[in-house]
């Protein structure tokens, strides 16, 4: 039976990658994929070209080629994600953190209830929160860059973990919410409200930043046992 070479599976590499396929882990599902696809043809045929092969499995893609599959690929590792915070939300509210976490949102609502200088107080707070997480994307931008830059790859849940699974949008989530309904409802319910939601913030930047990044080694070798990583 005729294989693929060392150079023909560079090829599905570079191949890939000149279609926009990004994460080294889907690169190899579809090399996987085409190689298995074009080895198929060579038992019946093996006379038949390699690039011409490969343009003819390539087409069975359909219009948008490689790109359905990475969509995929990205929602099904997005998913994984989620399910780790979930794990370590769930692992953080154990007895002694409920109490802290019920006594913050307490504090904060009490905070708020304080008119004009609570929410000068929470405002502080909340501001100086977002300052820290925009100083951790961008020291996590960097990593990733760089990381890309030394080993010419990076894996999707990598890069999912370093940009934190885009959550960090939900640190805006506690000043939309009081803009919306500040004039709609009771300041006491509105103060609760808020005091909840800014320490489920607080909470799942804790995690997202800290606990799931300090875990990242154990993690991307749980899903990828190929990776030798350092660690953040």
């Amino acid at each position: 039976m005729k294989n693929l070479s060392a150079e023909q599976i560079e090829r599905l590499y570079e191949f890939t990658r000149q279609h926009y396929v990004e994460y080294y882990d889907v690169q190899t599902e579809l090399v996987d994929h085409l190689a298995s696809a074009i080895e198929k043809h060579w038992q019946e045929n093996p006379e038949l070209e390699f690039e011409m092969l490969l343009q003819q499995e390539f087409k069975k893609f359909g219009i948008f080629g490689f790109g359905d599959v990475v969509e995929e690929r990205q929602q099904a590792m997005q998913k994984r994600y989620f399910k780790l915070v979930k794990k370590e939300v769930f692992q953080f509210l154990k007895l002694l953190k409920v109490i802290i976490v019920a006594f913050l949102i307490w504090l904060l609502s009490f905070l708020l209830l304080q008119k004009e200088i609570g929410v000068l107080i929470i405002g502080g707070i909340v501001f100086a929160e977002l300052i820290w997480m925009f100083y951790e994307l961008i020291r996590l931008q960097k990593i990733q860059k760089q990381k890309k830059k030394e080993k010419g790859r990076i894996y999707l849940l990598e890069e999912i973990l370093l940009k934190t699974g885009d959550v960090g949008s939900l640190g805006f989530m506690p000043f939309y919410w009081f803009w919306t309904i500040e004039k709609s409802f009771s300041y006491q319910y509105v103060a609760i409200f808020l005091g909840f939601l800014i320490t489920f913030s607080f909470v799942l930047h804790y995690i997202v930043f800290k606990i799931l990044l300090a875990k990242k080694e154990e993690i991307l070798h749980s899903v990828y046992p190929e990776m030798k990583l350092e660690k953040v």
